[in-house]
């Protein structure tokens, strides 16, 4: 597996993996953000296949996933895991200390997913997603300042 930014030839994979989401992004969408500079979305790679990726807005020292999604073809198989590790690893040393996101409250695997990587339930939107209805969890991740990611922060 490969992580990094996403390239424009990674387009239709992009949409395609989305097109499994509740509410897919459009390929517009994806094609703003392969504009950006510097890069805003991110792919695991597998024998040079998108098979995953994430969308981020850094703002020193704030970092915000807004989107995350894996083929579903290729779920259960720690392939969430190795992205996001891989993305914090990179914004470490960027200067990112907090990373935030929100996750519907039905997605039990995503919610498996950022709590094994230490993030914390910081606020629930009650009704937020419709078609379904559902809660929005907002979550929160305190990295450590020393060699990037070593998992929230203790608080002694």
């Amino acid at each position: 597996m490969v992580f990094g930014p996403a390239r424009d030839d990674d387009l239709d994979a992009l949409v395609s993996i989305d097109h499994a989401s509740p509410r897919p992004w459009s390929r517009e969408a994806f094609a703003a953000e392969l504009g950006q500079s510097p890069p805003t979305l991110f792919v695991l790679r597998s024998s040079g296949q998108a098979v995953a990726f994430v969308v981020v807005r850094i703002h020193i020292p704030e970092m915000d996933i807004v989107n995350l999604a894996v083929r579903p073809n290729r779920r259960g198989r720690g392939l969430g895991g190795l992205l996001l590790s891989s993305l914090l690893g990179e914004v470490a040393s960027t200067g990112v200390r907090t990373v935030f996101l929100e996750v519907r409250a039905g997605n039990e695997e995503a919610l498996k997913l950022y709590r094994r990587a230490g993030f914390q339930e910081t606020q629930r939107r009650r009704d937020f997603y419709a078609e379904p209805v559902e809660d929005a969890i907002l979550m929160r991740l305190e990295m450590s300042h020393e060699a990037g990611l070593k998992g929230p922060r203790n608080a002694c």
